[in-house]
C-alpha cells in the first residue's frame, strides 16, 4: 500500500498524464526530432527534473505515448469485435475504423514505432507486444466472419490484413477518401474470408 496521500497520487497521475499528452501532441505535430525532453518541459512549464522523474529519456516517454495510443485504439476495436453483429459486419467496420485512426495522428505515432523497432531493440518489443494485441482482435473477428479454419489460418491472415491497413494508412495521396477506404474494405475482406 502506497504511504501517498491520494491527492499527492492524483497530482502525480494528472501530471503524467498531462506529458504524456503535449509529448503525443508534439509527435503528431512536428515530428520525432521535435520530441525532445527539454522543450517538453517547457511547454509544460515544469521543471526538466520534474518531467525526468516521470520520464527519465525520451525513449521512455516515446513508448508510453505509443502505449498509450494502443490501448486507445485498442479499446476501440475491441468494442467493436464485441458488438452482436454478423462477422463481415463487424469485420468491415475494424477495417474501416482502423484505416481511419491510422490515416490521422494513431498512424504517426506507429509509423514512428514501425521505424524505431527496425533500429532499437526496445521498440522492437513495444512492436511485437503492441501488434500481437491488434493480431488477437483481428484473429477472433476473422474467425466470427469465417469460422472452421485452423488458428494458423487465422493468425496469417490477420497479419496480412494488418499489413494491408498499415500500408493503406500510409497513403495520403489516392483521391476521395470515401473510395480509397471502400476499396481497401473490400480487399481486406478478400483476405479475411478467402476460402
Amino acid at each position: 500500500m502506497s504511504t501517498q496521500r491520494p491527492d499527492r497520487q492524483s497530482k502525480g497521475s494528472a501530471t503524467r498524464q498531462r506529458i504524456v499528452a503535449e509529448a503525443r501532441r508534439t509527435l503528431v505535430a512536428d515530428g520525432y526530432d521535435a520530441l525532445v525532453l527539454r522543450t517538453i518541459s517547457e511547454r509544460l512549464d515544469i521543471t526538466l527534473g520534474n518531467l525526468q522523474y516521470y520520464f527519465r529519456t525520451r525513449d521512455d516517454l516515446l513508448l508510453e505515448v505509443i502505449r498509450y495510443e494502443a490501448r486507445s485504439d485498442l479499446d476501440v476495436i475491441r468494442g467493436i469485435a464485441e458488438q452482436d453483429q454478423p462477422g463481415i459486419d463487424v469485420l468491415q467496420h475494424l477495417v474501416r475504423t482502423l484505416v481511419s485512426k491510422w490515416r490521422s495522428d494513431s498512424g504517426v505515432v506507429f509509423t514512428t514505432l514501425m521505424f524505431l523497432s527496425l533500429h532499437r531493440q526496445t521498440f522492437a518489443s513495444a512492436y511485437r507486444e503492441v501488434y500481437s494485441q491488434f493480431y488477437d482482435v483481428l484473429e477472433r473477428a476473422i474467425e466470427h466472419a469465417q469460422p472452421g479454419h485452423d488458428p494458423a489460418t487465422y493468425q496469417k491472415r490477420a497479419r496480412l490484413l494488418t499489413a494491408l491497413i498499415d500500408g493503406a494508412a500510409m497513403q495520403t495521396h489516392t483521391g476521395p477518401q470515401s473510395q480509397y477506404v471502400e476499396s481497401v474494405i473490400d480487399a481486406a475482406l478478400r483476405i479475411a474470408l478467402a476460402k
